[in-house]
C-alpha cells in the first residue's frame, strides 16, 4: 500500500470513528432520559457495542500504519497490547510516535473494555462502567484524531 493509499484509508476510518462518537453521545443522552429499565439496558448494550467498534476502528488504523510504515506488526497472544506500545514509540529513521503515551493509556482502557464485551453477555455488563467509559470517548477520540492527523502530515512530507 502506498502512503497516499494509507492516508486515504486512515481518513475513511476517521470519518467512521466520528460517526461512532456522535451516535454514542446521542445514546448516552437518551439512556439518561429513559425511565424504563429495559430501554436503559438496551441503550447501555448499544453504547457498549459502539465502544467496542470505536476501539476496533482505532486498532485498524494502527495496524495499517504498522504494516505500511513500520513493516512490522506484533504477533502472539498480546499483539493487541504490543500494537499500542509500538505506535507510542519513536522508531528512528522510520517515524515519530503515532500516539502519545497519554493517548496510549486511554486507548488501552478501551481495548480492555472491548475484551470484556467480547467475553461476556451484554446483559451482564455494568451500566455504570459503560457510561463512565462512554463519557471519556469524546476526549479520547479528539486526542487520537489530532495525533493521527499530525502523523498524516509527517507522512505527506516524506519523499
Amino acid at each position: 500500500m502506498s502512503n497516499s493509499q494509507l492516508i486515504e484509508r486512515i481518513e475513511q476510518e476517521i470519518v467512521a470513528l466520528r460517526g461512532i462518537v456522535t451516535q454514542t453521545d446521542l445514546f448516552v443522552q437518551q439512556q439518561q432520559q429513559m425511565e424504563a429499565l429495559p430501554y436503559q439496558e438496551a441503550l447501555s448494550s448499544a453504547i457498549a457495542l459502539n465502544l467496542h467498534s470505536f476501539y476496533t476502528g482505532v486498532e485498524r488504523i494502527l495496524e495499517m500504519i504498522a504494516r505500511t510504515i513500520d513493516y512490522s506488526t506484533p504477533t502472539g497472544d498480546q499483539w493487541y497490547r504490543q500494537l499500542l506500545e509500538q505506535m507510542s514509540i519513536d522508531i528512528p529513521a522510520v517515524r515519530p510516535p503515532v500516539i502519545s503515551q497519554s493517548t496510549r493509556t486511554r486507548l488501552d482502557e478501551f481495548r480492555r473494555f472491548r475484551h470484556v464485551v467480547r467475553s461476556i453477555y451484554a446483559y451482564r455488563l455494568e451500566t455504570s462502567r459503560v457510561i463512565a467509559l462512554a463519557n471519556q470517548l469524546g476526549e479520547c477520540h479528539q486526542e487520537f484524531e489530532q495525533e493521527v492527523q499530525e502523523f498524516i502530515e509527517f507522512i505527506q512530507k516524506q519523499p
